[in-house]
């Protein structure tokens, strides 16, 4: 009580200011609780939205993974149409070269063409007037030809007495074979079958004409035969071999052109005779390209149309006249 007394009013007043002092602790206290739990409870949302964002930041992430990826795709196939366009303008550029080339060659050949057309024209004019002069030319030639032959003929029959007859075959007659009797006629008489000559009459007979009938058919060279046979006649007539009566059934005379009795070449012959043949056969394509009608020019081997014939054939033509 003393000590209440001795310290009485300091000591009320050390309790009161202890008392606020007190209040005011419980108070700040108070306030740092409040303060804290309010921090905490804005740290707890802070962390809850730094959590959202995160999530939103996982999913954005996986979008924007997809859209690189996608993005990747779509640069590749940009690369892709980026080559095909190069690819076709390169195809284009060529094709267009190709086409230009394709003009100019154009171009070229017909200028070619204009220019063959104009050489075809002045050739056709040159082969035309140079036709015009064989044709005339020929025509000469022919007509010289049959006077000559008509000619050689007369001098056959009036010097060497050749003449052939026409009937069942075809019969030769030799006169002026022996000069002690020139007017004796040797003979022999030939028939043709299936191309095949044979020997139906001898005037007068001789020897080995079997041999020459083979000879004749293996060779076909008519004039060679003719040739021999006379020679065998002149032979037969220095023997004192004279002609019989002819038996040969034959009495129509109907006179062809006769073989030259002189030596010629047989395969010289033939191939001149070809070359006119072939020569002859090229003026006739022409002249019917231009619509001229064939020449036809008459020989005493030569069918109506211009070509040489085998002896065999106009043999077989003379003995079928009848």
């Amino acid at each position: 009580m003393e000590g209440d007394r001795a310290g009485g009013p300091a000591a009320a007043d050390l309790r009161r200011d202890m008392a606020a002092a007190r209040a005011a602790c419980e108070r700040r206290i108070a306030q740092g609780r409040d303060r804290t739990a309010a921090a905490a409870s804005a740290f707890r949302g802070a962390i809850l939205s730094a959590r959202s964002l995160a999530e939103h930041s996982v999913a954005h992430r996986e979008k924007l993974n997809a859209l690189k990826d996608q993005l990747r795709g779509l640069e590749a196939g940009l690369a892709e149409a980026l080559s095909t366009q190069l690819k076709k303008e390169s195809e284009c550029k060529l094709t267009s070269e190709s086409i230009s080339n394709a003009t100019a060659t154009n171009e070229q050949l017909r200028g070619l063409l204009l220019d063959q057309r104009a050489r075809r024209d002045d050739f056709a004019n040159v082969i035309s007037h140079q036709l015009q002069a064989i044709e005339a030319l020929e025509a000469n030639v022919d007509v010289m030809g049959k006077k000559n032959l008509d000619e050689a003929i007369m001098w056959y029959n009036k010097f060497l007495g050749f003449r052939v007859v026409a009937g069942e075959g075809v019969k030769f007659v030799f006169s002026k074979v022996d000069m002690q009797s020139p007017d004796d006629e040797y003979s022999f008489c030939i028939k043709v079958n299936k191309d095949e000559y044979s020997l139906i009459q001898c005037t007068p007979l001789l020897k080995d004409t079997e041999e020459l009938v083979k000879d004749l058919n293996c060779t076909n060279d008519l004039f060679k035969f003719v040739r021999i046979m006379r020679a065998r006649f002149q032979a037969a007539a220095i023997k004192g071999v004279h002609p019989a009566i002819s038996l040969c059934t034959d009495t129509s005379s109907t006179p062809i052109s006769s073989p030259p009795a002189v030596s010629v070449d047989t395969t010289s012959e033939g191939t001149t005779n070809q070359s006119h043949s072939r020569s002859r056969s090229k003026n006739q394509d022409t002249r019917a390209k231009r619509g001229a009608p064939p020449r036809s020019t008459a020989s005493p081997l030569t069918s109506g149309s211009g070509t040489r014939r085998s002896p065999r054939f106009a043999a077989a033509d003379a003995g079928n006249r009848h």
